[in-house]
């Protein structure tokens, strides 16, 4: 849908998931915790958490150049592909961390870090360079954080957001951007708060095939009971955020009949967005989709599934 969307001269997609807003680290915990309590060792660690996640993603693989050069060899003499490679040299290296996604690359290094700083420079009072000492250490550098209210770091992280994007969306001709993160449908509430005039469309799957789809990535544990339960509970998460946001910000499309009723479904999407239907749907395949993928599961899984989710599953179609 991302991609699709991207296909329209209004809309611009910088990068896929950009993992600095809504995930572990990124603005949601920035917002929730410098317009909470004060506690001026906690944030510090929120803050360094942000600084230390946005500059692992400056650029692919690591920050130790043997380890790019046998990631390298792992692709060329096994022929595998980055996620595959990546994930044989971060288990043999785990003190080591490094990154499969490189927003810095797609937006510009020199842009993305000028973006960054002066992000940094708006939420912290103070930068102590040699760092303290306390009772976890030594703590270098370190950054006292300033006071906000919830609407003021609001505003600041969608100032931050809007410094990122603006390069890319004008240099596009485009009027606004997107973003594909797949967490984002169950940080409505957050995303709604950042940017209250936000379109919200939500891909929507048969759970079984999502829940079969998790055990084959390399964030994922190869578990088919767990990714029955983690996938059940991120529809619940859905459900109870679903009306917190109104109703004309969301809509979902089932993926299904984006690939079986393909001109139907983006007529739908245009009208949401008010735009003309002028996207590339040439894109769309169904194999791509992978659209009953979960038949190769256990058949005592697919009947948890129907249990957890028997009901949602009824009312989006998937089950009688």
């Amino acid at each position: 849908m991302a991609n699709l969307l991207n296909s329209h001269a209004d809309f611009c997609l910088p990068v896929h998931e950009n993992k600095l807003i809504v995930e572990h680290g990124g603005l949601r915990d920035i917002v929730e915790n410098l317009s909470g309590r004060y506690e001026i060792n906690r944030l510090h660690a929120i803050i360094q958490g942000f600084l230390s996640r946005a500059q692992r993603m400056q650029q692919f693989g690591f920050p130790v150049p043997e380890l790019n050069h046998r990631l390298n060899q792992l692709r060329d003499g096994q022929k595998l592909n980055f996620q595959q490679a990546f994930e044989i040299v971060q288990r043999e290296n785990p003190d080591i961390p490094g990154s499969i996604h490189a927003i810095g690359v797609r937006f510009g290094i020199e842009h993305y870090i000028a973006c960054i700083n002066a992000f940094l420079l708006r939420v912290v009072a103070h930068i102590a360079p040699d760092g303290i000492v306390g009772a976890d250490g030594l703590l270098k550098p370190f950054f006292v954080a300033r006071t906000f209210t919830r609407e003021a770091i609001l505003a600041e992280c969608g100032r931050f957001l809007d410094e990122l994007y603006a390069q890319p969306v004008t240099a596009a001709g485009a009027s606004r951007w997107i973003d594909d993160t797949p967490l984002n449908f169950v940080n409505f509430d957050f995303l709604h708060a950042l940017y209250p005039k936000m379109k919200f469309i939500h891909m929507i799957r048969d759970p079984r095939d999502v829940a079969s789809s998790f055990i084959n990535q390399t964030w994922f544990p190869s578990d088919q009971p767990l990714a029955v339960s983690v996938c059940a509970a991120m529809i619940r998460s859905y459900r109870a955020l679903k009306d917190s946001i109104p109703a004309d910000s969301l809509l979902e499309v089932r993926l299904e009949d984006l690939v079986t009723k393909t001109d139907e479904t983006m007529a739908t999407v245009a009208a949401f967005l008010e735009v003309e239907n002028r996207f590339d749907t040439k894109m769309i395949s169904s194999d791509k989709a992978n659209i009953g993928r979960s038949r190769d599961f256990d058949a005592a899984l697919t009947g948890a599934v129907n249990r957890e989710l028997g009901d949602w599953m009824r009312l989006q179609g998937y089950l009688e």
